[in-house]
């Protein structure tokens, strides 16, 4: 299967989804948006809430290549405003390459979302417990345990991106 992405206007990435839901053969194309849960304290008790990975993105799963899924949506692409441009390496290169996918695939659960982790904090480290980030303490780059979240570097359409998600420290220990 082949993953291609849309820039959408922000803020409408559901709507952009719902859209191509009802326009696209549903055996042909998937439209989703990759998903994070969201950490964040109210009134003493800690919720979660789900919000895009990647605001202005919407995905569609195919199994058709390329060019020939361009001229496929090419019409219904113009047809929406929220709807800026398809993501692209280059003129030919415009499914997501399978190794940016895997990653992804890996971080996420089957409705691809990716779920909070846990983590101890010890000194100027952090150790992941559990969740999609254990083992991907590298990529950590910054950790704000006060909001609850952790910002990794991903590749996606060959550029790093730094994207944050949900991490809990559970336990503080000092040098």
């Amino acid at each position: 299967m082949y993953w291609y992405i849309l820039f959408v206007r922000t803020g409408r990435e559901l709507k952009v989804e719902q859209f191509l839901r009802e326009r696209l053969d549903s055996d042909i194309f998937n439209p989703f948006v990759p998903l994070q849960q969201f950490l964040f304290k109210t009134k003493g008790i800690v919720k979660k809430e789900l919000k895009p990975l990647f605001p202005s993105y919407v995905f569609i799963e195919s199994e058709i290549p390329g060019q020939e899924f361009i001229k496929r949506t090419k019409t219904l692409l113009c047809v929406s405003r929220d709807i800026v441009h398809i993501l692209r390496y280059s003129d030919t290169e415009i499914a997501m390459r399978e190794s940016e996918k895997q990653l992804l695939l890996s971080l996420c659960n089957d409705d691809r979302c990716i779920e909070s982790s846990n983590g101890i904090s010890e000194g100027n480290r952090i150790h992941i417990l559990d969740g999609p980030l254990k083992g991907w303490e590298s990529n950590v780059k910054k950790v704000n345990r006060h909001k609850r979240q952790a910002w990794v570097e991903i590749e996606l359409m060959g550029s790093i991106r730094l994207v944050s998600v949900a991490l809990e420290i559970v336990e503080k220990i000092k040098d």
